[in-house]
């Protein structure tokens, strides 16, 4: 039975690690944190719990074409999702926009509020419609398909290549109103990401395939380890891996912090793709295409979560809210022009009967905080000064909400970057531009033999089910590398 060292305990290890149980692997997770999950986690302040990650997980119901990998990995039968009819609501002064996740209403919505744009809505409501039908096979990636894959997807190639070669910003360009167009951005607000980014989701939410995950991101995460160990499986936490080890140029294990060496056949990291390549493996296994992504990352934006557990219950309002400010603001030095709450009552495991927690993030610099870090003062300080204005902000939305604030927690891309290992604090890795988006890097590095790599670092846009899908597909590779039929059955 071969030996798989695998680094990282988020989602892809512990994905590749239960896919490699049920192939026959001997596999050992090494994770540098004291639990699992990585990004994907949740955390308890006094009677509140907090969560920096999931809002929605596309694929989470039946009808899905990747409901496959809930059900090999232990989520559908462990956790529970909620669907909301409301998925966000956006205001510019006195115009409010409530995205309906069913598309009619959405579309009734923007023509009571832009009727002299029906032309434009009818047609963005007609591709989410025609999206609803799009099933991309299970094994496969958005963006990149296998010549099979394509032949099933035919009739939708010709559309899906061109949103897929538009940005949002392009594709928005067919409203005329500066207000409808602003809004519109808000439901996905990073630029330069393919405006196929926003169909998808849409046409996912329709159809009650994109539900939040009760109980919260950590929650998920237990589902898929208590998987994972119940296959025999062992994650060995607060093991932060140093180097891998290489003989004869093949991987032969790992050297933990502490100098422990564990010997493995095969080593797969699932972990921070920098870290890997250029500390890990001393940056000796490098291709052009790997040191152009490097040198010059499109990542996606860090950013500040801030977190409140409040004696305010807010059941029943819309669980995402957007806002554009009266005038901007300066938070840690970068222009804010629009801010937004979420808040858990949906979610019981968040807070004591009549209290909430809402979370708001907003995009940051990671540099101003590594600088800042220097110096935990003035860092520390900072962060006070960051949370007082967005404060003031929330009481002006939500009058009364200072005096009812209970605790606070604030995480900036320092605090990201301390706690998962993500280069520069960036979430979910490389970011999928229009021109990122379907490329991959190497699952192997040149002139080196028995080592992977896996997760959102080895693909643009991350997310949980593609990092789900990536610990599938590399573990269905090994096997047709060592000539053996794979396996998703857990006996």
């Amino acid at each position: 039975m071969k030996k798989i060292c695998i680094i990282g305990a988020g989602i892809s290890g512990l994905s590749t690690g239960c896919y490699a149980q049920m192939n026959g692997y001997d596999s050992e997770i090494y994770e540098m944190h004291s639990m699992p999950g990585g990004v994907c986690t949740s955390w308890k302040r006094g009677e509140y719990l907090f969560d920096h990650c999931l809002h929605w997980v596309l694929g989470s119901s039946k009808g899905s074409s990747i409901y496959g990998l809930f059900e090999e990995l232990g989520i559908a039968e462990n956790v529970k999702f909620y669907y909301t009819e409301r998925f966000r609501k956006i205001d510019i002064g006195s115009k409010s926009l409530t995205v309906y996740t069913n598309i009619n209403r959405l579309e009734e919505e923007l023509l009571r509020l832009f009727p002299d744009e029906e032309k434009a809505i009818r047609k963005l409501a007609d591709i989410v419609r025609f999206y609803r039908k799009f099933k991309p096979p299970m094994d496969a990636d958005f963006g990149s398909f296998s010549p099979r894959d394509i032949l099933k997807m035919l009739p939708f190639m010709p559309s899906f290549v061109k949103l897929k070669n538009t940005s949002i910003e392009d594709f928005l360009g067919m409203f005329h109103n500066k207000d409808l167009r602003e809004m519109l951005f808000q439901m996905f607000p990073v630029k330069n990401m393919p405006a196929l980014m926003v169909i998808m989701p849409l046409a996912y939410f329709h159809n009650h395939e994109g539900g939040y995950p009760m109980g919260g991101s950590l929650n998920f995460t237990r589902a898929i380890e208590k998987l994972y160990t119940a296959l025999g499986g062992n994650i060995s936490y607060n093991r932060r891996i140093k180097r891998i080890l290489v003989k004869n140029k093949t991987a032969v294990g790992i050297e933990t912090e502490k100098g422990e060496r564990i010997q493995a056949d095969i080593v797969i990291s699932a972990c921070d793709g920098r870290s890997t390549i250029y500390h890990m493996l001393g940056g000796k296994y490098l291709t052009p295409e790997i040191e152009k992504m490097y040198e010059k990352p499109s990542l996606w934006p860090p950013i500040i979560s801030i977190s409140m557990g409040i004696n305010r219950d807010m059941s029943g309002e819309v669980e995402i809210n957007n806002f554009k400010l009266d005038k901007p603001v300066f938070i840690a030095d970068r222009k804010c022009e629009w801010m937004g709450y979420f808040h858990y009552c949906h979610d019981p495991a968040f807070a004591p009967p009549g209290k909430s927690v809402i979370k708001t993030q907003i995009e940051s610099d990671y540099g101003y905080w590594k600088s800042l870090y220097r110096d935990k003062q003035k860092y520390n300080m900072e962060k006070e000064k960051v949370l007082s204005i967005c404060i003031g902000e929330l009481e002006k939305k939500l009058p009364g909400i200072r005096d009812q604030i209970e605790i606070t927690d604030i995480a900036t891309p320092v605090t990201w970057e301390r706690y998962t290992g993500n280069w520069q604090g960036s979430y979910q890795g490389w970011l999928p531009t229009v021109g990122l988006f379907g490329k991959f890097l190497p699952r192997e590095l040149p002139e080196l033999k028995n080592f992977y790599m896996t997760g959102q670092w080895t693909f643009p846009g991350g997310g949980v089910p593609m990092c789900m899908a990536q610990g599938r597909r590399i573990v269905k590779y090994l096997c047709k590398k060592e000539k053996r039929d794979f396996t998703a059955s857990r006996r």
